[in-house]
């Protein structure tokens, strides 16, 4: 071979190896070490096997197979479920928190990057049969390994063991009965136990129990000061200053007569301002109280009618809610929802009734976010997702067993 033939063929094989090395530096520079730094690792108990960087270790949790290396966990699992990917993605987005900088949702598959304080948590969802699969990656937010390093690995996974998420248990619902009150005022479904005390008068309906109370269509005209002797002074009619909705929910809540022992009434969120707009000052809120010193929370609409409607001699505070003590099974709230829902009184009351029904169901997410009037199964089975997808399958937080709401993963309740 001529000597220039020999030059140029090592001045290519020169360039060619530059361009391999400059490959390498950039792909280590992107989180994507080439093939040739990877190493299978096996867990031959279940016929698992993947790809990982060099030095990595396997460990198996619960069925999870975990691989740490420098710089990085993985996390795989194959779970037998109708749950779409999406749904999977979506589940654990809502456990993590954090800042989304990359989100992809398909059919088949869901993609993610979350930073979450010092962490970015890289996962893929992936339909396969019947099974989703699920990768998941962390590493540093100041070196982040890239989400195609992490959907190499998952390509790279064969056999395993394929999990069947547990049964969530449900929690029955309270029996109901209908209602009509004796004056045919009004009806509505209302729990069934003979621990519930039902009353009802002119449209308005009223329940109590241990476990719960309601109070539907109430309204009560309160006198000014200045429209009673003594301003009100030894009288036991309601007299007060007018208030606004919430002013009158916390001052005069507790002076009423079915409201005996309720003190300290919070206002916890304002789901909707100026719900009855014939009103001067109406809310619907959802609430924190006591009742003999217990914790109760609650929903309610309140509403009051400025002086002036009345010729300045009274004014009118107008009350619809529900109310079970904190930590109650949500079968409670979930009944009382039902009542409030079906109630139908007559008269004057009625128009105010639609109005609150339409926007209860409205705004059913925000009834969600209060755990003693949500489906703690639903909660739960959500939660136990998250927790297959971020390494805890299985770890439970015990909240089935006291009938509380679900906790984060690796939380328990504890007794005091």
């Amino acid at each position: 071979m001529p000597a220039r033939h020999r030059d140029r063929g090592r001045t290519r094989a020169i360039v060619l190896t530059a361009l391999l090395a400059s490959s390498a530096t950039l792909a280590s520079a992107a989180g994507m070490s080439i093939a040739g730094g990877d190493v299978t690792l096996k867990h031959k108990a279940s016929g698992f096997s993947i790809k990982a960087p060099s030095g990595a270790k396997l460990t198996v949790r619960k069925g999870v197979y975990v691989i740490k290396a420098k710089g990085l966990t993985v996390s795989f699992s194959r779970s037998i479920t109708s749950t779409t990917p999406s749904q999977f993605g979506t589940a654990l987005l809502g456990q993590l928190g954090g800042k989304v900088v990359s989100r992809s949702a398909g059919k088949r598959q869901f993609t993610a990057e979350v930073d979450v304080g010092a962490r970015r948590e890289t996962f893929i969802a992936k339909r396969a049969g019947t099974a989703v699969v699920v990768t998941t990656g962390t590493s540093a937010t100041k070196a982040p390994v890239a989400l195609a390093r992490i959907k190499r690995i998952a390509s790279s996974a064969r056999g395993g063991i394929a999990l069947r998420p547990p049964k969530a248990a449900t929690v029955a619902p309270l029996e109901m009965r209908n209602y009509r009150a004796p004056d045919g005022g009004a009806t509505a479904e209302v729990p069934a136990g003979s621990d519930w005390q039902i009353e009802s008068s002119q449209g308005a309906i009223a329940g109590l129990s241990t476990r719960g109370a309601f109070v539907l269509g109430y309204s009560v005209n309160i006198f000014l000061p200045s429209s009673v002797p003594n301003g009100g002074a030894g009288t036991t009619a309601l007299v007060s200053p007018y208030l606004s909705a919430i002013g009158a929910l916390q001052n005069m809540l507790p002076r009423l007569s079915f409201a005996q022992g309720v003190s300290d009434v919070r206002v916890t969120k304002v789901i909707q301002d100026a719900v009855f707009p014939t009103y001067t000052s109406s809310e619907m809120l959802l609430i924190d109280y006591r009742v003999n010193g217990k914790a109760w929370t609650g929903a309610v609409t309140v509403a009051t009618d400025s002086p002036e409607k009345y010729g300045n001699f009274i004014w009118n505070f107008y009350y619809s809610g529900i109310g079970v003590p904190a930590g109650t099974s949500s079968a409670v709230g979930q009944a009382l929802l039902r009542t409030w829902r079906t109630w139908n009184p007559s008269g004057a009351i009625a128009q105010r009734t639609q109005q609150a029904r339409q926007l209860m169901n409205e705004t059913n997410a925000i009834w969600q976010q209060t755990s003693e009037f949500r489906s703690q199964t639903a909660d739960r089975q959500a939660r136990d997702v998250g927790c297959l997808l971020s390494g805890y399958y299985h770890i439970e937080d015990n909240s089935r067993k006291y009938d509380l709401p679900p906790l984060p993963c690796g939380q328990i309740y504890t007794k005091n």
